[in-house]
């Protein structure tokens, strides 16, 4: 994994470097707390080596959903709130082109809104009469599957979802992003035979 440089010339104008450089053995220390696991907060540090971790098998299973939401949908609702939404929403906004709903699109792509990050009502209303006329699939990422924003969302959706394609093509368009081993979402997706991918338990929701 390559190191990341910060260039702090920019800010030598009003801060000292000495400032600076007095913070240098205490930022030393944290940085090897972090990365040798040790520490308060150490049972949820597996974002640190997350990314050089993750198994090829994984990320063909990846793709290979992906492909199969941009040639059946043209929305994906991802449903969740706090971290489990604003990490695509950060993807998003960080990779797309900030003005994307007033350029014309080149090619075929699948648009990605969020549901279950509130409760309010008129939002879910002008999203389920779009949804009625788009061909659409669903990411619903929450460990406990209990949350009260998601699980209202999800309850609406899938219930829209299932009426709309019937249940066993509704099945193949819900991915589910949940605990390894328990929760109600869990046990919905084993149930059902979603496409089902593990919030690892020593990475937090918000990474």
């Amino acid at each position: 994994m390559e190191n990341i440089r910060l260039n702090i010339s920019k800010v030598l104008d009003f801060i000292d470097e000495s400032e600076i450089s007095s913070f240098e053995k205490e930022m030393y220390l944290h940085n090897l707390a972090i990365h040798n696991k040790t520490g308060k907060g150490n049972d949820f540090l597996g974002w640190v080596d997350l990314p050089v971790t993750i198994d090829n098998s994984l990320l063909q299973r990846l793709e290979n959903d992906a492909d199969e939401i941009m040639n059946m949908a043209e929305v994906l609702v991802v449903i969740g709130i706090g971290g489990s939404y604003l990490g695509t929403r950060a993807l998003c906004d960080a990779l797309g082109n900030p003005f994307h709903g007033l350029v014309k699109q080149t090619k075929k792509g699948v648009q990605i809104i969020y549901a279950g990050h509130h409760l309010g009502e008129e939002y879910l209303g002008y999203l389920m009469d779009l949804l009625d006329q788009r061909d659409y699939a669903v990411a619903v990422i929450s460990k406990s599957g209990t949350t009260t924003e998601p699980a209202v969302a999800f309850r609406i959706i899938r219930r829209h979802l299932e009426a709309k394609y019937g249940k066993d093509k509704a099945r193949k368009r819900i991915f589910a992003i949940t605990d390894k081993s328990k929760g109600a979402l869990k046990t919905l997706a084993d149930k059902e035979k979603y496409s089902t991918y593990v919030i690892p338990d020593d990475v937090g929701g918000r990474y």
